[in-house]
């Protein structure tokens, strides 16, 4: 069956963990969250080795069945764009992105201990600013790293828009 390796990418609170995690759930292929690969300890931004990192993603999309999500974009990422069947950019509003943000890490402080509470709100800023910066820094650097990969690209600005997308593979 075609279709069945799917590349994710966007920006923090772009929906592109839950709309990957739909996907996998309803098709029964494994979710890969590339900030699980990236970091070694990803609570406190912890980098894995590089070759590693490398090795691990290898290793997922040799594999035929997979859906790969993340920001990233950089070249230890264009063995998934280069084997997937459709890769799906999520440019998602600013203001939505940012409120999902918030949303997320007022749900995980509720449920963590005091003892974490503080090394929630430095990520919360940097989740944040970073969403702030998003459009006109990685998401160009996304569009311009995928623009090679032609017709197997689509940009969504909606999860919706996504999950149509995604509905008619």
């Amino acid at each position: 069956m075609t279709n069945e390796r799917l590349h994710i990418v966007g920006g923090a609170g772009s929906g592109k963990t839950t709309l990957a995690s739909q996907i996998a759930a309803a098709r029964q292929i494994p979710h890969v969250e590339l900030d699980n690969l990236y970091y070694e300890n990803v609570a406190h931004r912890k980098r894995r080795a590089a070759d590693s990192r490398n090795q691990m993603l290898s290793e997922i999309v040799d594999t035929p069945r997979w859906v790969v999500e993340g920001i990233f974009w950089q070249s230890w990422v264009m063995p998934a764009f280069e084997q997937a069947d459709q890769i799906i950019v999520l440019d998602i509003p600013a203001s939505t992105r940012s409120l999902r943000v918030v949303k997320r890490h007022l749900r995980l402080l509720g449920g963590a201990p005091p003892a974490a509470w503080p090394t929630f709100f430095p990520t919360l800023i940097e989740l944040l600013k970073h969403s702030h910066r998003y459009a006109n820094g990685p998401l160009k650097e996304t569009l311009a790293c995928v623009a090679a990969f032609g017709g197997k690209v689509v940009v969504c600005e909606s999860n919706k828009a996504a999950t149509q997308v995604l509905e008619r593979l």
